[in-house]
């Protein structure tokens, strides 16, 4: 069983590495963004949304079916990488075969080359799926730290920037993604490696198929709802007149670079939950008390991170994207603002991801998925005419749907109660009141002093920041009440400083 001390050493390296990885991804692609062309981001955006998807299928969920198993044998780690190696060639393969289709779909003639490239990570990403998983399974998330900073640094900050200032343009991104994918499979053998035996026996290799099957639809159905948006854009824009066709793909360049934005905080939601809420709710999977309280305490986390993250970059989306990306991406400020809110309820949906995940759920919550797809993709078909920012309206209401159905199956899952949801939510939207009322007078000030977006965002970023401590300091209990409040789940090492301890005694 999960331990706290396992739960909270796992979230502390996580975030570690998670918040990590995103600033130096910031920093590469904020160099990059001046260095290439943009229409290299939509045709990125649109090879790695095709990658992304196949490669949920390419391994048929045996890495998570060998985290959510009680016990695993030999046999489990031989038919899992054996399984996944084979397919991982397999898919490597048919993609280098279909990669002239795609360059036809979306009319992009470079496109089959770079798919030709990038569809190799199917097969080194498999190589990778034993020992990533058992980590995972073990909680070393320590290990896997060290090796997510290999291959990000190597991969992007090594040879992409290096390769884009020999002006190699889109295929700088195109070789730090493999450059990067290369060393993370690399670095987990080093630091984890798994004996393999040549016996294979296909009984247990079948009951992982069985939960893995079902963890790869439910993935599935998750992801295209989170890139649908990606691939619709720049699909409509192929249809327009030829003398439109570099503006529509500029447009979507600037959609593709808003999205990037707003999934940032989501990955990092994402790699908790498929790591340290998932592995700790499979531990937990018949104790469904436990896991309602976990539910409770992890919503009242996201919503006092989460929420108002999300309000103050909707209010200084000018200043991040003109500092990030420059004047020539000015066009994506709006999008970026309403886009942003989808922050919120995706963020939320991914513990009710894991939740389903652990207690064995992922056929039942498949078909809300795939209802969730269906109306996200007619919400883009119906917005698109109307320009982006109706495309990333349409993608908000969905996302906030689709929140509703995810905790509905909680509710009827664990019996958690949805006025308990509601309170769970409360210190994160009344703090987020408190920020986006300050957030306004900001920038107004700043806007009639004509300060320029550093000044505005720094200024921002240390007043709010400050504001929120001191308040949360003085006001411990506005983090939630006694038995959701994560003051009172964090390690003792954390407990015992004196300003912790001075927040802790305030509560009572």
């Amino acid at each position: 069983m999960a331990t706290r001390n396992q739960f909270t050493s796992g979230f502390s390296w996580t975030t570690i590495t998670v918040v990590l990885q995103i600033l130096i991804q910031l920093a590469y692609t904020g160099i990059l963004a001046r260095m290439v062309e943009e229409s290299s981001f939509a045709l990125m955006g649109i090879v790695l949304s095709i990658m992304g998807f196949a490669e949920i299928f390419s391994q048929v969920g045996v890495g998570p079916a060998l985290v959510q198993r009680k016990e695993v044998h030999q046999q489990h780690i031989n038919g899992a990488f054996y399984t996944a190696v084979i397919l991982g060639a397999g898919f490597s393969l048919a993609f280098v075969a279909t990669a002239p289709l795609f360059a036809k779909i979306w009319e992009q003639p470079l496109l089959e080359p770079i798919i030709q490239v990038v569809c190799t990570s199917f097969l080194i990403s498999a190589l990778a799926v034993v020992p990533r998983s058992l980590m995972v399974r073990e909680m070393k998330f320590k290990t896997m730290f060290i090796a997510s900073m290999i291959s990000i640094i190597g991969g992007n900050l090594v040879v992409g920037l290096l390769l884009a200032y020999m002006g190699w343009n889109v295929w700088a991104y195109v070789w730090a993604l493999f450059a990067q994918n290369a060393l993370m499979t690399i670095a987990l053998w080093y630091f984890h490696p798994i004996k393999i035996t040549l016996n294979w026996e296909f009984r247990y290799t079948r009951e992982l198929i069985r939960y893995g099957a079902g963890s790869t639809l439910f993935n599935a159905l998750n992801y295209i709802a989170t890139k649908v948006d990606v691939l619709m854009v720049p699909y409509f824009a192929k249809q327009v007149p030829d003398v439109f066709k570099d503006e529509q793909l500029r447009r979507s360049a600037m959609y593709e670079r808003s999205n990037f934005v707003m999934s940032l905080p989501i990955t990092i939601m994402g790699k908790l939950s498929d790591s340290i809420l998932f592995s700790g709710m499979s531990r937990l999977q018949e104790e469904n008390a436990k896991l309602r309280k976990t539910i409770l305490i992890a919503t009242n986390l996201v919503s006092i991170i989460i929420i108002p993250a999300t309000v103050f970059i909707s209010f200084y989306a000018k200043e991040i994207i003109l500092l990030w990306l420059g004047d020539k991406y000015a066009d994506a400020i709006p999008i970026l603002q309403i886009l942003f809110a989808a922050v919120i309820f995706r963020s939320l949906s991914k513990l009710g991801d894991s939740l389903l995940r652990a207690k064995d759920a992922v056929y039942k919550g498949s078909s809300y998925k795939a209802i969730n797809v269906i109306i996200m993709a007619i919400g883009i078909y119906i917005a698109f005419p109307y320009g982006m920012n109706f495309v990333a309206l349409s993608v908000v209401t969905t996302t906030f749907i689709h929140y509703l159905m995810n905790m509905h199956m909680c509710t009827l899952l664990i019996g958690v109660k949805w006025n308990e949801l509601l309170l769970a939510l409360l210190p994160g939207i009344k703090l987020s009141g408190i920020i986006a009322f300050l957030c306004f007078l900001l920038t107004q000030i700043f806007a009639w002093l004509g300060a320029g977006p550093f000044i505005s965002l720094i200024t921002g970023v240390l007043f709010i920041g400050t504001f929120t401590v001191a308040y949360l300091f003085n006001n411990p209990k506005e983090m939630g009440h006694s038995e959701i409040n994560p003051l009172q789940y964090l390690p003792q090492k954390l407990r015992s400083n004196k300003w912790v301890k001075q927040m802790i005694d305030r509560m009572s």
